[in-house]
This record gives C-alpha cells, sequence and structure tokens, in this order.
C-alpha cells in the first residue's frame, strides 16, 4: 500500500518518465491544479501542459526531492528537476543546454489520487537558462 507521500512523489516521476497512462490513473477525475498565478487547471488541461509543453520541451528530466513534509492528506515537496531544453518551450526554441527548475508542490492525496496540487517554481530563474546569451569559448587567441 503506498502513502501519501509514495503517490505525491510517484506522479511526478510518472511525467519525467513520459508515463502518461500512469500519471493520469494518479490523478482524481475533479484534480485541480493551482500555480505561479495562473488560472487553475483541470485533469485535462494539466496532462497536456506537463506532455505537450513541459515534456515535448524538455528531455532527460532528473527530478530530486530535497524535503519531503507529509502530513494526513497533504504532501509538502520540495524539488529541483536537471532537464536538457530539446524542443520548443515557453516560444523558446531548443537551445540544447542543460537547465535545473526548482520550486515546491504541495498535493493534496484522496484515496490513492492526487486530488488538488499548488505550486510554485522558479520560472524567472529558468526562463534566464534558456535566453541567456551563450559565452564565447575560451582561447584561440582572438582578439
Amino acid at each position: 500500500m503506498s502513502t501519501t507521500k509514495d503517490i505525491a512523489i510517484q506522479l511526478s516521476l510518472a511525467i519525467a518518465s513520459g508515463d502518461w497512462a500512469r500519471a493520469e490513473a494518479l490523478l482524481a477525475d475533479d484534480f485541480q491544479y493551482v500555480g505561479d498565478g495562473r488560472p487553475a487547471l483541470d485533469k485535462a488541461q494539466y496532462l497536456h501542459f506537463m506532455r505537450h509543453v513541459l515534456c515535448s520541451g524538455m528531455a532527460d528530466m532528473q527530478m530530486e526531492f530535497s524535503r519531503t513534509v507529509a502530513e494526513g492528506p497533504l504532501v509538502a515537496l520540495e524539488y529541483t528537476n536537471t532537464m536538457t531544453h530539446r524542443g520548443t518551450f515557453l516560444g523558446v526554441a531548443a537551445t540544447g543546454r542543460r537547465v535545473v527548475a526548482s520550486g515546491h508542490l504541495i498535493r493534496e492525496v484522496r484515496a490513492g489520487q492526487v486530488a488538488r496540487e499548488w505550486q510554485t517554481t522558479n520560472a524567472a530563474g529558468l526562463m534566464a537558462q534558456l535566453c541567456a546569451p551563450t559565452l564565447p569559448q575560451s582561447g584561440g587567441g582572438h582578439a
């Protein structure tokens, strides 16, 4: 039997690995996501964003959870997600860069599924990594 903490983490790992059937099964039918001051997303909208925005723009995701706290149905996760920018992401064409996203999630787990998610991310830090100019290589006798 999985704990609420296990279920909350399993959702992130299913998304990062592209296991969409597992991700869908881990979300309650009435799932709602609220994050970073954007309008709330329902289950279909959340899965669409994760699959067709995040995972189509980023690859080779390695998620780490530095802190997790579970109390009753709520699980708080602090995470970093190291990934490669291989496709267009939020309007930024692929750079091939290895980037790190970080943030905090609170997930409410009911009856073995995630029913609610509240998230804050370091979106500005991620976009800075994607949009930063490429620095010239040192050496080579340039004047």
